[in-house]
């Protein structure tokens, strides 16, 4: 319902940019800019950095959980053992007993330490992308008031089926590395990184 809504509007705004002068529209790639701001590319690496550490974590506690499971197969082996006495037959089952409680223990914490962490990084994920958005769209405001656009549209934006809703700007109208060049104004330009672990993306509102 949303997105049919934006579609109306959309279309209302360029239907009527015809009582308007053509230099009076402008439009801008959003996805674009916001790939290639310099502080999304920061957060993207805080981003990776985040995850490499609860990799790392992860590892440490499934290593604790190997070795857990190894003794476990040591004193099931040692507690059938019939060369052993009775009594140390016994003692070796009590202490598989005990392990086995401590590795369920462990391999619950596993599973809620990836939960949390995980829950963690999405909401901070959330975050930042409304942050930078925020300031993205307010970069393209001064810029729009600036130039005197009475409308500044967003070319990137897609259909339900994933088609453009813009089939064709002229490019004398695109603003898109113009609101980019000031948003990264002192900065050198950099290239994104492939994404191999989570990056932040554009949410759609």
């Amino acid at each position: 319902m949303k997105r049919f809504f934006a579609t109306l509007f959309l279309t209302a705004v360029l239907l009527s940019g015809a009582a308007y002068g053509a230099d009076e529209i402008a439009f801008i790639d959003i996805q674009e800019v916001f790939k290639q701001f310099y502080k999304t590319l920061l957060a993207q690496d805080q981003i990776r950095q985040q995850a490499d550490d609860i990799k790392m974590e992860r590892e440490e506690i499934g290593e604790e959980v190997k070795v857990m499971q190894e003794e476990i197969e040591v004193l099931r082996t040692d507690s059938r053992d019939e060369t052993l006495s009775d009594e140390v037959r016994e003692n070796k089952r009590s202490q598989l007993e005990e392990k086995l409680v401590a590795l369920r223990k462990k391999e619950q914490d596993l599973a809620d330490f990836e939960t949390l962490r995980m829950k963690q990084m999405e909401q901070q994920n959330t975050r930042m992308t409304k942050k930078l958005y925020d300031e993205i769209h307010e970069a393209v405001i001064k810029y729009a008031r600036a130039q005197s656009f009475l409308t500044v549209i967003d070319r990137s934006a897609q259909s339900r089926l994933g088609t453009d809703f813009i089939l064709y700007t002229n490019p004398k109208t695109d603003i898109t590395a113009d609101v980019l060049a000031i948003l990264n104004e002192g900065r050198e330009t950099t290239e994104p990184v492939a994404p191999e672990t989570p990056e932040i993306k554009l949410e759609e509102e």
